[in-house]
């Protein structure tokens, strides 16, 4: 199993973990950090942190490159830095959750991604965007995945990505369904058939979104894992834990830790 770094981990990290409830502020701030002179530099440094984690993969948060504002030099240097560290993009956050997305930005962001070598796209998706992002991601071969944050059952999602299966999915998210009270168990078992990715991700209480190390909270990882072993997947989990107030980075290495040894005590 491959498992990948969720850039976005490091939501606050420009804020200092202060005064960083807010995501959009989070995110102005770390766009405004990479997006420039300094980009090399900045993408070097996550990326070896990732790579001192023990991780060889990333989901790479698109406030740490932005496809509708990369340049060719900032790709380039992300490819360069990527082959530096041997480390590969599992999958993009960048999504399509606002309807109204034209045929020039969604071929802009499917550019971008077949760029720096990623397969999925796992974000926001809106059903209104479906005819136009349906074709140019079986024309990139780049799947894409709907992020459970709102809807509250697996039929939500069925309802929104089923009419553009099988190249437009569900990027199921944990902690979400658990966040919803949603049996992650169950939830897999339904999704099986339009699943392109994976956001592991634990929450301490239902009713709220306060991630934490997985296996601390109330999300049966576990079993989670034990159903993708079940149904044979075959992509890259993604572990995610985005904290406003702490590095993340102690938390997220064991988690690490007790996945890979969960992984291999599941027959």
């Amino acid at each position: 199993m491959k498992w990948a770094f969720m850039t976005a981990n490091f939501v606050a990290k420009e804020l200092n973990y202060q005064n960083s409830d807010d995501w959009g502020k989070c995110h102005q701030a770390t766009f405004e950090a990479f997006h420039g002179p300094q980009f090399s530099s900045k993408f070097e440094e996550i990326i070896s942190m990732t790579k001192e984690m023990g991780f060889d993969a990333i989901e790479l948060w698109v406030a740490h490159l932005d496809p509708l504002h990369a340049t060719p030099e900032m790709i380039e240097q992300a490819l360069h830095i990527l082959k530096q560290y041997e480390m590969t993009v599992a999958s993009y956050t960048a999504g399509f959750g606002s309807p109204g997305v034209t045929v020039d930005e969604a071929t802009k962001v499917f550019e971008t991604s077949k760029a720096i070598g990623t397969p999925v796209l796992a974000q926001g998706f809106h059903s209104d965007n479906g005819p136009v992002v349906m074709p140019l991601a079986k024309e990139y071969g780049i799947r894409v995945g709907l992020e459970n944050h709102p809807e509250k059952t697996p039929q939500e999602v069925i309802d929104k990505v089923g009419p553009f299966s099988p190249w437009i999915g569900a990027a199921v998210d944990t902690g979400f369904f658990g966040t919803h009270g949603y049996d992650n168990v169950k939830a897999l078992r339904e999704l099986k058939d339009y699943l392109v990715h994976i956001h592991l991700k634990d929450v301490r209480a239902a009713g709220a979104h306060d991630s934490c190390t997985l296996g601390d909270g109330i999300v049966d990882i576990k079993g989670v894992l034990s159903v993708l072993k079940e149904i044979d997947y075959e992509g890259t989990i993604t572990i995610e834990h985005e904290p406003h107030h702490h590095d993340p980075t102690d938390d997220v290495k064991e988690s690490l830790r007790r996945v890979k040894a969960w992984w291999e005590e599941i027959q």
